[in-house]
């Protein structure tokens, strides 16, 4: 016999992990089978939100979302069991809205795949009401990375439309019209908005990525270290402030590997245990980037091993913890390459290899 209310009560006893994600999967499936449409929906839904504690949260999110919208396409008057505090539109709404982000962090979700998703965003919040701010946002993303300007320019345009007329301009929208500006080298625009933040939200922790922005603007793009360090040092500060990992690794590798090395390897060592874990691609990327600056930087200089302990189950991992810098500089840069090559694949252009081969460029004096 179907027991919704024990099932509930099972898997909120447990911790975050893959055992409390393992027991909603049960409860999805008793729901199939006994047929209850609410349920079906609402352990779905549980099974996505209960996904965020990994940090392959959005891919999880993309492989069940499908079933998701399927059910309430099916029944667009469904309603959440009474135990759910939001009803079913707004909680189908809100995991869509963080759907479409998907494309900008797995190479794995092909763009015909993401567009047509986006159209049926789209479709969603005008039905029912919603805004398309984050419409927008996640096609302009898109379109950055498939090298259609046009189209983001165009996305960009309609989002700062709709932000007039819903006369909102809080940190995020700022901070999505840097993001842009930062992409296509709008320096000015990047600053003006990074401006506008500091003034109007001083505490806001979307000052982390302006920040971060501006250290690759001037580090990677200009390598020009005077200007980039008062970016550098606002972003440590900010980083510490919010107890959060440093989002640019590799900039800031870029940077201190150029001005000095001991900061640069305690930087390493402090970041590379919780980055080094993460499974996805973009982060990945970020990462092996940044560590194969430092090891080939710490080869240059003239050292030939390094100790250092990590987690995880890495290929190149000993019992001992010393490695060869060499060996660790080419993994680094082989996963790097690798994971650029499979985005330029799915992006049909070659934006992630002269983006990795910008960083290396701009590190050129310490590598």
């Amino acid at each position: 016999m179907f027991q919704p209310a024990e099932l509930i009560s099972n898997y909120q006893k447990m911790n975050p992990g893959e055992a409390r994600l393992s027991a909603i999967r049960e409860a999805i499936w008793q729901a199939d089978l006994a047929k209850d449409s609410p349920y079906m929906l609402y352990f779905r839904c549980e099974y996505a939100n209960a996904s965020r504690e990994a940090d392959t949260f959005l891919l999880q999110l993309y492989l069940i979302f499908p079933e998701i919208l399927k059910i309430f396409e099916e029944q667009p008057d469904i309603r959440m069991p009474d135990c759910s505090f939001m009803n079913a539109t707004d909680t189908v709404q809100e995991l869509f809205s963080e759907m479409v982000s998907c494309a900008d962090f797995f190479y794995q979700i092909p763009v015909a795949d993401m567009e047509r998703y986006l159209e049926k965003y789209k479709d969603f919040c005008l039905k029912y009401g919603y805004a398309l701010f984050s419409y927008y946002m996640a096609s302009a993303r898109l379109y950055r990375q498939i090298d259609d300007k046009e189209r983001t320019m165009q996305n960009l345009k309609d989002f700062k439309a709709l932000c007039r007329t819903e006369n909102r301009k809080n940190a995020n929208c700022l901070d999505f019209i840097a993001e842009l500006a930062c992409w296509y080298d709008d320096l000015d625009t990047l600053l003006k908005a990074t401006r506008m933040l500091e003034k109007k939200f001083p505490e806001s922790s979307q000052l982390i990525y302006e920040y971060g922005r501006l250290l690759y603007c001037y580090a990677v793009r200009r390598q020009d270290l005077k200007a980039a360090a008062p970016y550098y040092e606002n972003l440590q500060r900010l980083c510490r402030k919010f107890r959060t990992g440093n989002p640019y690794f590799a900039d800031t590798m870029v940077y201190l590997a150029l001005t000095d090395q001991k900061k640069a390897w305690s930087f390493f060592q402090k970041e590379a245990p919780s980055q080094i874990t993460t499974t996805v691609p973009l982060d990945k990327m970020e990462f092996s980037t940044g560590a194969e600056i430092m090891m080939r930087s710490l080869m240059k200089s003239g050292r030939k091993t390094v100790r250092i302990s990590l987690p995880g189950n890495q290929p190149w991992q000993l019992e001992d913890d010393c490695y060869e810098t060499k060996v660790l500089a080419e993994y680094f840069g082989k996963e790097a390459r690798e994971i650029s090559a499979r985005f330029d694949a799915r992006n049909g252009n070659n934006h992630s290899m002269e983006e990795y081969e910008l960083f290396l460029s701009a590190a050129e004096n310490c590598i």
